[in-house]
């Protein structure tokens, strides 16, 4: 009897790193999990955290001229990925596509300056101009479709996902005035209407 070549099983579980937003104080991990019964689908939910100095990659060195801007924040997305072609290892490889919705939560830090009330060496209260810390809070939420590629790297278990596309946000704050420093492009927190995210992710299959 001719022996048969084992299939793989669609039912996997990778775990991924997305780098590129570690310069908006960003740290994204995905959790992709193969379909039982659907050997060219999967899911992905992606787990955002937010903390630590507010980032500008659309203003270049932005970043060193008003150290006292942070964030912290939360957000998730969730992709259903189609596959072109079926499995030929534990973990699918190759092109797809895929698309779904996102949430994002942010906490922003930022100086202005006025007049506020400090206390002297003899106890006495006075006005003094200067820094003052205000904070406001951005809700932003969308949808995006991307195209990537998954490959391989020795040993096998490890894998880069490059991906890009298009997206639309939609954005809820306190006060545009308050954000107007947090929407300088399509990376800022504040951005909303169409974005273009594109990156690279770093896996591993468990």
């Amino acid at each position: 009897m001719a022996q048969q070549v084992p299939t793989p099983t669609t039912r996997f579980l990778a775990i991924k790193v997305v780098p590129q937003h570690l310069v908006l104080s960003g740290y994204w991990v995905e959790a992709e999990y193969g379909l039982p019964r659907h050997a060219h689908q999967s899911v992905a939910l992606t787990a955002q955290l937010y903390h630590g100095p507010a980032g500008r990659p659309n203003t270049p060195g932005y970043a060193a001229s008003d150290p006292g801007e942070s964030v912290r924040g939360v957000g998730a997305e969730l992709r259903h990925r189609l596959y072109l072609r079926a499995p030929r290892q534990a973990y699918p490889t190759g092109f797809y596509v895929s698309y779904g919705p996102s949430f994002q939560h942010f906490r922003m830090t930022y100086p202005t300056l006025g007049w506020r009330e400090v206390k002297g060496p003899n106890g006495l209260e006075y006005l003094e101009y200067g820094r003052i810390p205000n904070t406001t809070t951005i809700n932003r939420y969308g949808a995006a479709a991307t195209v990537g590629y998954q490959a391989p790297l020795p040993p096998g278990r490890v894998f880069l996902d490059l991906y890009a596309g298009v997206g639309w946000r939609q954005r809820h704050n306190q006060s545009d005035d308050a954000i107007a420093q947090f929407k300088s492009g399509t990376s800022d927190y504040g951005h909303r209407g169409f974005y273009f995210p594109a990156g690279v992710k770093i896996g591993v299959q468990l």
